[in-house]
């Protein structure tokens, strides 16, 4: 996933509303807004990465005319934005990153990486704060893979109704919900949750449409919510290194739980074969979920609702 870092291109290829200084309390602290946004216009597939030191973030649906709609409040004193838009053909990138203005690193993809330890590379997240804030709309008709990283603070994906093929969120601390109120408009291939120190709850994941789904987690509190209108079988692979996960299913797919380490595990009404934890329904449902679970040190709790 190695790819070059923002380079610098002519004003005129971003439609940039704003990036003007606002008065604030406080010493030392140059606070600012930036807006940018994009016309709709023949895009019909979109490449989006997201990169945010740290504060509040938002990302849902935007209005039909727009492809994306970024609205940044920051500390100009400490972060600085950084954005890339390119277009070939009728698909379209684009990168943006709000990070540190001392830490020297202009490589978007260095802060996703995830070692097979579970060790999160998050350079940015000492410029977290609580003060800032980013809302980031996306066009929800566009087939788009989009992939975020948040070094701290609070994050609210909504992301119901969208047309997501692959989604990759990784967060280093603080609080996260991901949530598919609606159906998913395509098929998503890869449904990717990395967290540090993380409270995280992921709901109507049945929603989200995934082939595949991965979780790793060092430590934490995770909720899991597979409600949804689920359409075909899918897999996912869960990793914790340490705390608490629940995972809900809908008592109409068929589960089996795969598990290894040293975490408890409560899977009532399940029956176990060596290894696996089989739903009542594992062999008759008509749409099964076949979950492989790593756990270290905690407890995990399967419900059926």
């Amino acid at each position: 996933m190695a790819e070059s870092g923002f380079r610098r291109l002519p004003a005129a290829v971003f439609l940039a509303l704003g990036a003007v200084s606002i008065a604030t309390p406080g010493a030392g602290q140059d606070w600012r807004d930036f807006r940018s946004a994009r016309q709709l216009r023949g895009v019909e597939a979109l490449d989006v990465q997201l990169l945010y030191a740290g504060g509040s973030m938002r990302v849902s649906p935007s209005e039909a005319t727009l492809l994306y709609d970024a609205q940044l409040r920051y500390d100009a004193d400490h972060l600085v934005p950084r954005r890339d838009w390119r277009r070939e053909g009728d698909a379209g990138r684009l990168r943006l990153m709000v990070s540190s203005r001392t830490d020297g690193q202009n490589d978007f993809d260095a802060p996703f990486r995830l070692d097979g330890d579970l060790e999160l590379d998050l350079g940015y997240i000492e410029a977290a704060d609580d003060a800032g804030r980013l809302a980031f709309a996306l066009n929800p008709s566009v087939p788009t893979r989009l992939r975020v990283g948040v070094g701290a603070g609070r994050a609210r994906l909504e992301l119901g109704g969208m047309a997501l093929t692959t989604l990759e969120f990784m967060a280093g601390a603080g609080d996260v919900r991901v949530g598919f109120a609606r159906e998913n408009r395509v098929p998503m291939e890869l449904l990717s949750m990395k967290s540090g120190a993380t409270g995280l709850v992921a709901e109507d994941l049945g929603n989200a449409r995934f082939e595949r789904m991965e979780l790793f987690g060092v430590i934490g509190d995770v909720t899991l919510d597979f409600s949804g209108a689920w359409r075909a079988s899918a897999e996912a692979e869960v990793r914790m290194a340490l705390g608490e996960l629940v995972m809900r299913v809908p008592r109409e797919i068929g589960v089996r739980v795969t598990r290894s380490g040293l975490a408890s595990l409560s899977a009532e009404g399940f029956r176990q074969e060596g290894d696996a934890w089989l739903s009542p329904n594992w062999e008759s449902a008509r749409v099964q979920l076949e979950i492989t679970l790593a756990a270290g040190l905690g407890s995990v709790t399967v419900e059926r609702d």
